[in-house]
């Protein structure tokens, strides 16, 4: 197996805040999972996200010159350049310098051609063709043609240059410049994600001519795209500033610049908005009621399609044995869980999917709860026990491996509170995120935490975290021992009921009616909560505000570059 597929993807877990960029979105097939939570001067209503109103024309006449837009973000970024990038806030901001051929909308249930012209023509089974747009340009004046298009995504695909986007374009075999505002997509294979994957920042559009000049070093530190904001400058550790395109192809935007800082702590991030330092932050959950109560900001609660929890090694005993893992489901109070990492900032997560994923494609999350999910029942984890042959205990300390994030060690500690109330001796032991990823591809640990951002489509967590490894072209690197995520279980168990699992798995993304693909993930989903390789807890819930003095600005789970979109145009109010 190559590497770039047995990789980690720290851009799906280091999902971290940077809403300014819009989402951490990773899947977009229409639904309602994106329900929101917008609070403003103290009172709460729910909504699904629509994305802002139009600016109208004399606003739009009120407005030019309308401010510098000041928002924040908790890390540096390492790269600018979209082929390159590996985080997650990063690859949302860059819809600001880069555009893609095509946007979701901010409700998340279609797609909209932003540099294609129109939806794709499909010529055969894997032959699309996607007319362009023609008159856009990019931020040093060359003409944008079908030439960026191929380059671009030819580039990603090309092993030598080790692009971190390789994995998500792997569907695609090569795509040809058929005119120069004319792109021929040829796939490998029919693929159900072909739009959601061209919407996001994996395939942004950088300019051929500048980028090969440059070469891809200094193109990440001096990056030049078509979107509405062109770079400017970025002050390491600091701040990055972008300056209004005002020849960008949709609309002229009404911000003259955009600054993001890098401020660390979310509570100083609050503080900064609260004072009038910056415009837009991310909520702390223990700021929750005073971002409330404050009447200068609004906040929204903004759902992550991510799902996190503690994931056994089947390679090792006590694990190996079914009855063990499952004991480990009444061990624990789920609710608990919940409330002792994210609290208000956190749903419960059922069939390793978030809640907004169950819901979008309806999904029978409340049957699973109720067959998969038990209630805390420490009588019945012994009796599983003692099925297994563990009724009188066992003869090691288990290891829990954990980061020293408290959303994550406390599942930790939880677990090794309740272990010891049936006389299981364990240690949580803290480790970077480099021991973690050793750990996890070399099967050294008992338990582990697991936090993974899929998107919104099923295949962004089966296939990453259930496939068999070993079934890829290629097989799997030497460094790798197995899926992780799967608990090793092809490994340790592998059976015509695993076997037929992968390539349920496999085919579903290659399966473009979705009333087909949802019964074959409800197919995938029982089979692998019937071996309780996991304890899924919870999905992530994201508190970001912002003053009120932005107009037309509306951040959802779906808008991209929702500082200035088809949708919005925001402005700073003098």
């Amino acid at each position: 197996m190559t590497d770039e597929r047995t990789k980690f993807d720290r851009r799906r877990f280091l999902a971290t805040s940077g809403l300014l960029g819009g989402s951490v979105l990773a899947g977009c097939t229409g639904g309602d999972g994106g329900q929101e939570t917008t609070t403003s001067g103290g009172s709460t209503t729910s909504e699904e996200s629509m994305g802002g109103t139009e600016t109208t024309e004399q606003q739009q006449q009120n407005v030019q010159g309308g401010g510098t837009f000041i928002g924040t973000t908790t890390e540096d970024a390492t790269t600018l350049d979209p082929r390159m990038n590996e985080l997650a806030w990063v690859n949302g901001f860059l819809h600001y310098i880069f555009d893609t051929l095509y946007l979701p909308s901010p409700d998340g249930k279609k797609f909209v051609p932003h540099l294609a012209k129109e939806q794709p023509k499909q010529q055969d089974e894997t032959t699309f063709v996607i007319p362009l747009k023609e008159g856009v340009t990019f931020h040093n004046g060359d003409e944008f043609t079908a030439e960026d298009v191929a380059y671009s995504i030819n580039w990603m695909l090309d092993p030598a240059n080790k692009s971190p986007n390789k994995a998500n374009l792997d569907f695609v075999d090569s795509v040809e410049a058929s005119g120069k505002y004319e792109a021929t997509f040829n796939l490998k294979y029919p693929f159900a994600l072909f739009q959601l994957v061209l919407s996001g920042m994996n395939a942004g559009i950088v300019p051929k001519s500048v980028a090969e000049e440059r070469g891809q070093k200094q193109f990440g530190q001096n990056p030049v795209g078509s979107g509405p904001f062109a770079f400017d400058k970025q002050v390491s550790s600091s701040h990055i500033d972008l300056t209004r395109n005002a020849d960008y192809f949709l609309k002229q935007p009404n911000l003259e610049k955009i600054r993001m800082r890098v401020i660390p702590k979310p509570q100083v991030q609050f503080v900064e908005l609260a004072s009038g330092g910056v415009h837009q932050a991310t909520v702390p959950k223990n700021l929750l009621g005073k971002a409330q109560n404050e009447q200068s900001i609004e906040m929204k609660r903004i759902s992550h399609f991510d799902y996190n929890g503690l994931v056994f090694n089947s390679m090792r005993k006590p694990f190996d044995n079914v009855k063990v893992r499952e004991a480990m489901q009444y061990l624990v109070d789920y609710d608990e869980m919940l409330e002792a990492t994210k609290g208000q900032l956190g749903k419960r997560s059922y069939g390793f999917m978030p809640q907004g994923v169950n819901e979008s494609w309806e999904f029978p999350w409340q049957e699973w709860k109720e067959k998969y999910y038990p209630a805390k029942d420490h009588q019945k984890a012994k009796q599983l026990l003692k099925e297994a042959g563990y009724g009188g205990g066992m003869d090691k300390t288990l290891k829990i491996s954990s980061l020293a994030s408290s959303k994550f060690k406390n599942l930790a500690i939880i677990l090794q509170k309740e272990l010891k109330k049936v006389g299981i001796q364990s240690n949580v032991r803290e480790v970077t995120i480099g021991q973690w990823l050793t750990e996890l591809d070399q099967g050294k640990f008992d338990v582990n935490i697991y936090g993974w951002s899929g998107g919104q489509d099923p295949d962004g967590f089966y296939y990453y975290m259930f496939r068999d490894l070993r079934n890829d072209e290629g097989g799997m690197n030497d460094n790798v021992v197995g899926n992780a995520t799967a608990a090793y279980l092809y490994q340790s168990s592998d059976s015509d009921q695993l076997q037929q699992a992968d390539e349920t798995i496999r085919q579903a993304r290659r399966t473009n009616d979705r009333a087909e693909r949802k019964q074959m993930y409800v197919d995938a989903a029982e089979t692998w909560q019937s071996l309780y390789p996991q304890i899924p807890v919870f999905s992530e819930q994201a508190a970001t505000a912002w003053s009120k003095d932005v107009k037309d600005y509306e951040p959802s789970a779906f808008a991209q570059q929702p500082l200035c979109n088809e949708w919005s145009n925001a402005y700073v109010e003098k």
